[in-house]
């Protein structure tokens, strides 16, 4: 075991300045300021680590040396920083990084982790530097050339990033992250070819949400609805809360609707013009508030999806009685929030049956006044 100290050396002009509690020009204009800071900076870092860390500051560079007394002091940073990097405290783990980075350039663990922290953070022609490093030193390291295909479609360099899914898949063809990604690329403007791949990806990775859901829209864009919905629900069930399961609820509503007036004459379904009708005089005869209870209840039912292509009375609310479908409740809920607010969005375009359900609802009202 290597028990012999942790050392190297990082320009000045390299290190972040805002992770000093001083302004950046402050500590420009004032070397021995600079230096200092650097100095307690670093010896924070690997005091937090244990054993004895001396920093030195010259000639515009900063030479750390740090003894752990105990172990391998290049295990022990990089444990350390895949710990940070599994809870997200980029923050922390980066210096540790570049520490290793600066003292062991070609090691490919520390390039992979360190790239994909750069990737994740924007940082992309930096990353696309470390990680093409990686694989020219370890040229069949397939979860790197996956990174890097990312890093490079990140980058806006679709073209790349696709060759480098592809490698990774050479040199593993059950790499599920290089099929999902080769395949969101392609399904840009070849989805049929991209299928197969989250086919695969799917069945590889059930519970990834981004898999399903780039499935079940390419899917959609080939015109394939019947098989796109069900992929879409088991995606949104995964985490209905994310912002991924917010895409997929978004185009399951718009597959809905397309659905919905596929099939009608005129383009306004009169059943729903009946749900709007019969939602207007319940909503006249229970009041704001209560109203206001009842679209608020749907609403929050319907970030699950609601699925108004099923005729089956198979829903229940609390403050409601009776069983409705999903097309029904929609309605109910549609009608509501014109009442209560006419310009919000209720996630569905109902405006042609909500006018004629207005005018019979007028005409009654009418009547029923003289």
């Amino acid at each position: 075991m290597n028990q012999q100290p942790f050392s190297f050396i990082l320009r000045i002009e390299d290190f972040d300045l805002s992770r000093l509690p001083i302004a950046a020009d402050a500590l420009r204009a004032n070397p021995d300021l600079l230096a200092q800071a650097i100095s307690e900076y670093y010896t924070t870092i690997f005091r937090k680590l244990g054993g004895t860390a001396n920093v030195a500051v010259t000639a515009g560079a900063v030479h750390v040396s740090w003894d752990p007394k105990t172990g391998d002091a290049r295990d022990l940073i990089f444990e350390r920083c895949l710990g940070l990097l599994k809870q997200g405290n980029y923050r922390e783990a980066e210096p540790l990084l570049q520490c290793l980075y600066a003292r062991f350039p070609d090691d490919h663990e520390v390039l992979f982790n360190y790239g994909m922290m750069l990737s994740d953070q924007g940082r992309l022609d930096q990353a696309c530097r470390l990680l093409e490093r990686l694989v020219e030193i370890v040229p069949d390291h397939s979860h790197g050339w996956t990174a890097l295909g990312v890093a490079h479609a990140r980058n806006r360099d679709k073209q790349r990033g696709l060759a480098a899914f592809q490698t990774a898949l050479q040199l593993d063809p059950a790499n599920a992250y290089a099929m999902r990604n080769a395949a969101a690329i392609l399904a840009e403007t070849a989805p049929a070819d991209a299928i197969p791949l989250y086919e695969k990806a799917a069945k590889l990775l059930p519970e990834d949400q981004r898999t399903l859901f780039g499935y079940g829209a390419c899917l959609l864009r080939l015109g394939r609805q019947e098989e796109a919905d069900p992929i879409l629900i088991k995606c949104i069930a995964i985490n209905p809360l994310s912002d991924v399961a917010e895409e997929a609820k978004t185009a399951r509503t718009k597959l809905a609707h397309e659905n919905l007036r596929g099939n009608v004459a005129g383009g306004i379904r009169p059943d729903v013009v009946m749900y709007l009708l019969g939602a207007m005089k319940r909503f006249r005869d229970l009041g704001r508030m209560k109203t206001g209870t009842i679209t608020f209840e749907i609403a929050m039912l319907g970030r699950n999806g609601l699925d108004i292509n099923d005729p089956a009375q198979k829903y229940t609310l609390k403050s409601l009685p009776g069983k409705f479908s999903g097309l029904h409740l929609v309605s109910i809920m549609y009608a509501g929030m014109k009442i209560l607010d006419p310009s919000q969005n209720a996630g569905i375009d109902l405006s042609r049956e909500y006018a004629e359900a207005k005018k019979l609802f007028d005409l009654e009202q009418s009547h029923g006044s003289k």
